[in-house]
């Protein structure tokens, strides 16, 4: 107890302090082959919870052991080590590799696990060794470019989540957002509210033979994360903390302030475009850069603290604690995360009963920035002041009409949209799961697990815009502000149930579960228009309860491995939910798995060159039921608004109308199948090589409705087909591996074709499904999904260009031949999802020294540029019935003036936006005992987004759908950072 207090003592107090410890034995472990120290080892008294573990040269000590004791020695992939004490005071311990360390990983799969050797289906499987390096606020970005066909898209705000698409995602409109499950437990949303510190791997189960037994939630992939355990033996702590300074690593391309008045005020551009004197007489006298004014560096603070170990030495615990910063480089943009969990894995009965207990708090701050803010910096005239000398308006300048007024048709000063609006949410969510593994004692192959979980999530926030702001008038001419709230509680509940048999029949390995699962989503809160100090009446409130969805599954699985050579899976899944009509709410989910293990057999069993060789084969059935509008089977009334009232006398009825209505709609199904190669190569390099096809059928989306066939013209409905094609690799190579110098690449690479082969319009005149809204003209879009395309294909006109490069305004491609330019002259022109996506990590260390860097790039992946079309004709900036705006770059490479002529839908503005960056550059440092026997510490600095290589001309090239209208850029952060472990 006295080394715990002292221990916890350094806990509090963030002071170095050296362990003192009675010690009877000391020791060090090696390699057998390099002699080189192995640190994290386990040592363990035989048949006790006395344990203690190396530290970073490989040392270890253990306290009051007796003569005859067994010293059991364990690290993934060595062999175990039993050394008898016999009153040595020193002891040298030789460790020696498994023959394939491939053999001993093991993997999360649905319901259980599963040796790395043994998986038949495309999985792959992510340590702590093997995340994103540097300050990772998000679980999504420690995976980010580390696994073929995983791409992970992140935002750019404080803390947002990020995009995970697992093979492209398997639907259009439906989530292609893949399950995740937290410990068992599934998880909705993003992970922003886990700390990333809490993770111990990552699971990612790819294609349907793996995920086949999550039935309907499959289809997108599955991603089952681990979080650190209880450990058993001597209580450890770890502290970190990193500190990261947050800069614009690029602006978007503007004219300057003194290039807008050249060319204001030259003659020659007076005459050629008509520029107006009481246009040039609004010219301003400063020179503004406004991308300058609302962007500034920030610093983030990230600490976490966490203690493993056996709690009154029999209890196997952890706890962590961790608390986020991080404010925005957009201003008045910030995230504060606090993150609390506690996990209990005790034993009883001779480890028969094995118990899991997990919780997790978190608490969650935001602060959105106005990001319209960042459209207004890139178009308001650069001559303009920030600020005037004046009250109005809180003293920020903004344009008036000649009445004085405020001009509504105008853009926004930047710098006021963002200092006059107070958007904040504060989320307390909780989230954990009590799990029981009983092994028969008289039957020990046996085993019976039940899992009950939680994950509850209450919400609130308000949006308040001041009464200054030029946004805040009401009528025209009262200015009140604006203010409206929310609150929200979520809760989902899962119970599973199932049974797992192992045995081995003398070369036949026989390995059965069985189960049902019940989840349960409950979802409720509501939100207000407005309330308008100070009348502070409250001009609509809408309050919600959603139906709550309720899945009820019943599950099995067949693992059965003959001779070590060949594995059979077999998976089954029935899914029953309420969100659709009961004749069409039950579905059947089959999975299949072939594996053999050719480096088993005889011929390659002694191979020294070719010394793993696994050959895959796999198919299976998910489904998709995700779609924003469920229960359409239900009929639904709402209230007509006060202009469809009816008038009896002096009372007026208020009328009530149908909503949509649809008792056949069903979930998506997706059929996959899986050729995939394991190898390994001289012991050095190991790879997988899959080829994968997708096929989904009855594709869910909210699309139109053709006239009366519906209560609305648009509404949810089974409306195509989609075939998505693809071929991965991943390697992994150990170029030097030695004593004092380690050299580790790790590659992956992605090849993808998706293309949509049915829609409900065919055989109609229409040409597809339109999508991706774009700003500018009312209604407008630029993609549409048709039969034969990839799905969100661009659809354009064909742009002529002139002998001097540049566009022709207005002139178009007749490519129907009836010399009219009409919608029909249309075409699908690229897409915005990649054909090639790669993925590279270098890690090499000397010494104490250690260095890593990641690399990702994507190639045939189109951005149509919004910016450029709504901002790049010089009728935008000079003669519009608004006043002065910036000149858009685009302007100068086009010539554009005018605003019609379909400008919109010119493929002149879809860019090739393929890239290259290196996401992270990292260097560290690692002490050995700075603090005392048994600690450890590292320094470390990076750099996180640091290069971009691309041709695109925008601000990032990475964005999910396709459409730049300005995002909020994603920081280039210098990262320094501190871990101690002791």
């Amino acid at each position: 107890m006295k080394t715990i207090y002292k221990k916890l003592l350094f806990l509090l107090l963030i002071l170095p302090l050296s362990v003192l410890a009675q010690t009877t034995v000391e020791g060090v472990v090696v390699d057998s082959k390099s002699n080189q120290p192995i640190p994290g080892v386990n040592v363990i008294v035989q048949g006790t919870q006395v344990g203690t573990s190396t530290d970073f040269d490989g040392k270890f000590k253990l306290a009051k052991i007796k003569n005859g004791d067994k010293l059991v020695f364990s690290f993934i992939g060595y062999k175990n080590e039993t050394i008898t004490f016999d009153g040595q005071k020193s002891i040298t311990v030789s460790m020696t590799e498994e023959a394939n360390v491939l053999q001993e990983v093991v993997v999360q799969v649905g319901y259980g696990a599963v040796k790395k050797k043994d998986a038949t289906g495309a999985v792959d499987l992510l340590t702590t060794k093997d995340f994103n390096k540097g300050f990772n606020s998000n679980t999504e970005s420690l995976l980010n470019g580390r696994v073929a066909g995983v791409v992970v898209t992140q935002g750019g705000r404080p803390g947002d989540g990020a995009a995970i698409r697992i093979r492209g995602g398997a639907s259009l409109q439906a989530s292609n957002d893949p399950l995740i499950v937290l410990d068992g437990l599934p998880i909705d949303g993003n992970l922003q509210t886990i700390n990333p510190n809490d993770i111990e791997n990552i699971s990612i189960l790819k294609d349907a033979s793996a995920t086949a037994i999550y039935g309907n939630r499959g289809s997108n992939g599955v991603i089952l994360v681990t979080t650190k355990k209880g450990a058993k033996g001597a209580l450890k702590v770890s502290v970190g903390t990193t500190f990261t300074v947050n800069t614009l690593a690029e602006k978007i391309n503007t004219t300057s302030a003194a290039d807008f008045r050249s060319f204001m005020t030259n003659p020659a551009n007076i005459a050629q475009y008509n520029i107006a004197p009481s246009r040039l007489a609004r010219l301003g006298n400063s020179s503004t850069d406004w991308q300058e004014e609302i962007f500034s560096n920030s610093v983030s603070i990230d600490n976490n603290v966490g203690l493993r170990g056996a709690l009154f030495g029999k209890l196997p615990t952890s706890f962590t604690y961790g608390h986020t910063y991080i404010p925005g480089i957009l201003e008045t943009s910030k995230f504060d995360r606090t993150t609390a969990s506690l996990r209990l894995n005790p034993s009883l009965f001779k480890d028969h009963l094995k118990i899991a207990i997990n919780g997790n708090f978190s608490v969650v701050k935001e602060r959105f920035a106005d990001e319209g803010a960042i459209s207004n910096a890139i178009n308001f005239d650069p001559t303009q002041p920030v600020t005037v000398d004046n009250q109005q308006f809180g003293g920020y300048f903004e344009w008036l009409d000649g009445s004085n007024n405020p001009n509504f048709l105008a853009a926004d000063n930047p710098v006021a949209a963002l200092q006059q609006r107070n958007n904040q949410t504060k989320r307390y969510r909780y989230y954990g799961n009590v799990q029981l593994d009983y092994k028969l004692h008289f039957l020990p192959e046996l085993k019976f697990t039940v899992l009950a979980g939680i994950d509850r999530e209450q919400s609130k926030g308000r949006n308040e815009l001041s009464a200054q702001s030029i946004n805040g008038f009401f009528n025209g001419t009262n200015n009140l502000g604006r203010y409206s709230e929310f609150w929200n509680n979520r809760t989902n509940t899962a119970l599973d149930a199932y049974v797992n048999y192992t045995k081995a029949f003398g070369k036949l390995n026989v390995d059965v579960t069985a189960g049902h699962t019940y989840y349960e989503r409950n979802n409720v809160g509501y939100g207000s228009g407005e309330l308008r100090n100070p009348a502070n009446v409250i001009n609509s409130l809408n309050t919600f309860t959603s139906p709550v969805s309720k899945l009820e599954s019943y599950f099995g699985r067949a693992n059965l491995g003959f001779d070590n050579k060949y594995l059979l899976t077999l998976n089954l899944r029935n899914d029953i939910t309420n969100n659709f009509f009961k004749d069409v709410r039950s579905g059947i989910f089959p999975g299949a798995a072939f594996a053999w293990n050719v480096s088993n057999e005889s011929f390659l069993k002694d191979s020294k060159s070719l010394t793993n060789l696994k050959l895959r084969l796999g198919w299976g059935v998910t489904g998709q039921q995700e779609l924003s509008t469920s229960f359409s089977y239900i009929p639904q009334y709402v209230a007509g608004n006060p202009q469809a009232q009816y008038q009896f006398g002096n009372t007026f009825i208020t009328t009530v109308r149908p909503s949509f209505y649809s008792n056949t709609i069903k979930w998506e199904e997706t059929t996959t199948y899986n050729a995939g190669l394991d190898f390994e190569l001289f012991r050095k390099v190991k790879g997988t090589l899959d080829v994968y096809q997708k096929e989904t059928k009855d594709l869910l989306a909210f699309v139109a409705y053709p006239d009366g066939a519906n209560l609305t013209n648009n509404g949810p409905r089974n409306f195509g087909n989609l075939e998505v094609k693809g071929i991965e690799l991943g390697l992994n190579f150990d170029i030097l591996k030695s004593t004092d110098l380690n050299w580790n690449i790790n590659f992956n690479a992605n090849y993808q074709d998706r293309k949509i082969t049915a829609t409900a319009l065919d055989g109609t005149e229409s040409p597809g499904f339109f999508t991706g809204g774009i700003r500018g003209g009312v209604g407008n879009t630029i993609q549409i999904n048709s039969t034969g395309f990839a799905p969100n294909a661009f659809y354009v006109y064909e742009q002529v260009y002139g002998t001097d490069g540049k566009p022709l305004e207005g002139v178009y491609v007749d490519r129907n031949g009836d010399g009219l330019i009409t919608p029909k002259d249309m075409y699908q022109y690229k897409k915005p999802y990649a054909d090639f996506t790669f993925g590279l990590m270098s890690s090499f260390n000397y010494k104490k020294w250690d260095m890593s860097m990641s690399w990702r790039a994507s190639l045939g992946n189109y951005i149509y540029d919004n910016n450029g079309s709504s901002y790049g004709y010089l009728d935008n900036s000079i003669n519009q019935i608004t006043p002065l705006n910036n000149i858009n770059p685009s302007f100068f490479e086009t010539g554009f003036v005018n605003e019609g002529n379909n400008r919109f839908f010119s493929d002149h503005y879809i860019k090739d936006a393929s890239f290259i960056k290196l996401d992270n550059i990292s260097f560290g440092y690692s002490f050995a005992e700075p603090f005392g026997n048994a600690t450890t510490a590292r320094l470390s600095f990076g750099v996180q987004n640091a290069l971009i290589i691309s041709k695109y001309k925008g601000l990032d090239p990475e964005i999910l759908s396709g459409i730049d209208q300005t995002i909020y850029p994603r920081a280039r952060m210098f990262v320094f950072g501190c871990n101690v472990n002791f």
